[in-house]
C-alpha cells in the first residue's frame, strides 16, 4: 500500500479535495480530526497539554479551547516547539495504528496533514500532493469560514511554508483557484487517484 500525503496552505481546499478522493473508494485519514480526538478530556494527550500551558487554555466545558491555545504559541517558537513534541508523536502513531488497520489489498491510503512539510513528515510518505490556490483566495476562504480578520489569517500564511516552496517539494500539484469549476477539480483528483494506481501497480 502506497502511502500519501496531501497538504497545502490553509484555505486551499485540502477537506474539499479529501473528500473527492474518499468519493472514489480512497481511505482518507485527516491529521486535524485526529488531533482533535486525542485531545478531548480524558485522552493522555489532553491532559498533557493542559498540564504544561494551563487550565487558560481550556473552555467552560473542560474542552482544549483552540483558539486560546493557538495565542499562546503563534508567537513563541519555544511553547509552538512544545506543543509540537506533544501533539506530533502521538498523532503520527494513531495514523500508523489506522493504516496498519487497512486491508493488504488497498493501492493506496491519503492522510491529509496540514503542515506536513513544516513537520517534517514527508519521508513518511510514498508520494506528496499539494493542494494549491492564490494566497488573495486563501484570505478570502478562512475570513468567511473562521470570521477571522484578514492580518490574522496573513499572519497564519506567513508563518506557514510559501507557496512555491510547498509546490516544489511536491510530487503533484492539485490546482483550486477561483477559476477551477468544481468539475474541472474532481478531474484534477481522477487523474491523481489514476496515477496513484498505476504507480501502486508499477511498484508491485
Amino acid at each position: 500500500m502506497l502511502r500519501v500525503g496531501l497538504t497545502g496552505g490553509i484555505g486551499c481546499g485540502k477537506s474539499r479535495v479529501g473528500t473527492l478522493f474518499s468519493s472514489l473508494g480512497v481511505p482518507v485519514l485527516d491529521a486535524d480530526t485526529i488531533t482533535r480526538e486525542l485531545q478531548a478530556p480524558g485522552h493522555t494527550l489532553h491532559a498533557a497539554i493542559v498540564h504544561h500551558f494551563g487550565p487558560g487554555v481550556l473552555d467552560a466545558r473542560g474542552h482544549l479551547d483552540r483558539g486560546a491555545l493557538r495565542s499562546k504559541v503563534f508567537t513563541d517558537p519555544g511553547e509552538r516547539q512544545v506543543l509540537e513534541g506533544l501533539v506530533h508523536p502521538a498523532v503520527r502513531a494513531t495514523i500508523e495504528e489506522r493504516l496498519a488497520q487497512l486491508p493488504n489489498d488497498t493501492p493506496y491510503a491519503l492522510v491529509v496533514v496540514p503542515l506536513l512539510f513544516e513537520a517534517g513528515w514527508e519521508t513518511h510518505f510514498d508520494h506528496v500532493i499539494v493542494v494549491d490556490c492564490d494566497p488573495s483566495e486563501q484570505v478570502a476562504r478562512v475570513r468567511q469560514r473562521d470570521g477571522h480578520s484578514q492580518a490574522d489569517v496573513e499572519a497564519i500564511i506567513e508563518a506557514q511554508m510559501n507557496r512555491e516552496e510547498r509546490r516544489r517539494r511536491a510530487d503533484r500539484t492539485i490546482h483550486n483557484t477561483g477559476t477551477i469549476t468544481d468539475t474541472e477539480l474532481a478531474q484534477q483528483v481522477a487523474d491523481c487517484d489514476a496515477a496513484l494506481r498505476r504507480l501502486h501497480n508499477q511498484a508491485f
